[in-house]
């Protein structure tokens, strides 16, 4: 593994680790997020959003990539992709829409 991998787990492993073990007591509170609540949250509460939402559907808050590639599909599905949107705090398309609904859960493979 080259060093700057390495570097990017050491730090990343950890703080997935710990917005995990903080979101299990939050009672799955991402399963009824829409889009502009999430939009509305800053990053580390859109990182506890998304990993309450890996929990009902089995999968580990461990499993950084299941983790990576909902939080995209989540930033996809509400116009959060790019960086003017993703700062301004407003969802630019499924507004009212659940963000679970962001993510084909029996096609996600963990």
């Amino acid at each position: 593994m080259p060093v700057k991998s390495r570097v990017v787990a050491a730090v990343f492993v950890p703080a997935v680790f710990v917005l995990g073990t903080s979101v299990a007591g939050c009672g799955g509170s991402g399963a009824g997020a829409n889009c502009d609540d999430f939009a509305a949250q800053d990053d580390a509460a859109r990182g506890e959003t998304v990993l309450a939402l890996l929990e009902p559907h089995g999968i580990s808050s461990r499993d950084l990539e299941s983790y990576r590639v909902v939080f995209g599909k989540v930033n996809e599905y509400c116009g959060l992709r790019s960086g003017t949107a993703r700062e301004s705090g407003e969802a630019t398309q499924n507004n009212s829409e659940p963000i679970a609904a962001a993510v084909d859960w029996d096609g996600l493979t963990h």
